[in-house]
């Protein structure tokens, strides 16, 4: 793993490195099968550790035993913390994406898993070198994917745990809002207006995408999608699914977000480094438009 610390960057949306978000997202896939318990998903825990404790992240875990239709399961929630100061009131802002996998054979899930993982990672390295008012957390969920299919209580574990933790907390107040990338790495890039999602901070992503000429790569159509960020919404907390739900040729023979979409085609070969760029500096530069609030 590379481990080169970039100089400081006068913003930090510049101070993102999509080289090394690429870099991390072939690391990660190469991995292999990442569901929890698989080998890969613990050197995947590790190599999350080993970036934030470079990055200087204050690092917790919220662990539990999830109850799932394959007995229990133990999830480890991963959360670094940045610019953290003395103010019990101090906003937070999170940024989140799942690090688990399908539980498939063979299935690598570069896109669903490896570039949500990855560029969580490359924020935490920007962060490093970063001032910023609020708090902005990085948080890996994980058992996101559903052990049989998306319904009850089956999927989104990890988040759904985390949420009712940060309820249970009285943090809810404190949440500016969160948003959560899930299958940003798509060499045809093409983010969904995610209609569950809060509209406000869709539209602060706007404002960021077309300030950096990036507006043909968001919300160009609708859908609603089960995701992570539903946890979040049901305490509270405002969520954008930051999501490309368009994996691949579409069509009533393929899976409904693209014949990539839980395939083992879902391959390096499928994702780009341009659109890791592109979701990125959009991402924190809504970020920094959103810490310039009051």
């Amino acid at each position: 793993m590379a481990s080169a610390i970039p100089a400081p960057s006068s913003s930090l949306h510049d101070a993102f490195n999509s080289q090394q978000a690429y870099a991390y997202t072939a690391e990660i896939a190469g991995l292999g099968e990442r569901w929890p318990g698989s080998p890969g998903h613990k050197m995947t825990e590790n190599m999350i550790h080993k970036v934030l404790q470079k990055d200087g992240a204050q690092i917790e875990a919220d662990d539990f035993i999830a109850t799932t239709p394959r007995g229990p399961v133990n999830v480890h929630n991963i959360i670094g913390k940045f610019n953290v100061n003395a103010d019990q009131k101090q906003d937070i802002f999170v940024l989140a994406g799942h690090y688990d996998t399908l539980f498939k054979p063979g299935f690598i899930g570069a896109n669903d898993g490896a570039s949500s993982t990855a560029i969580l990672l490359s924020f935490a390295d920007a962060l490093a070198h970063q001032k910023t008012r609020m708090q902005i957390w990085l948080v890996w969920t994980d058992l996101e994917e559903a052990i049989h299919s998306f319904g009850g209580n089956d999927g989104l574990y990890g988040s759904r745990h985390l949420a009712e933790k940060l309820a249970a907390n009285n943090m809810v107040s404190r949440i500016r809002g969160l948003f959560l990338l899930d299958m940003i790495g798509d060499k045809d890039l093409n983010v969904a207006r995610e209609t569950g999602s809060s509209g406000w901070l869709q539209n602060f992503i706007a404002q960021a995408a077309n300030q950096l000429g990036y507006s043909k790569y968001f919300f160009q159509y609708e859908t609603n999608i089960i995701d992570d960020h539903i946890s979040f919404l049901r305490v509270g907390i405002p969520a954008v699914d930051v999501v490309d739900a368009e994996y691949g040729r579409m069509g009533v023979s393929f899976d409904p977000m693209g014949e990539f979409h839980h395939s083992n085609a879902d391959t390096m070969d499928k994702v780009s480094q341009h659109s890791l760029e592109v979701v990125g500096r959009t991402i924190l530069l809504t970020v920094e438009l959103l810490n310039a609030q009051n």
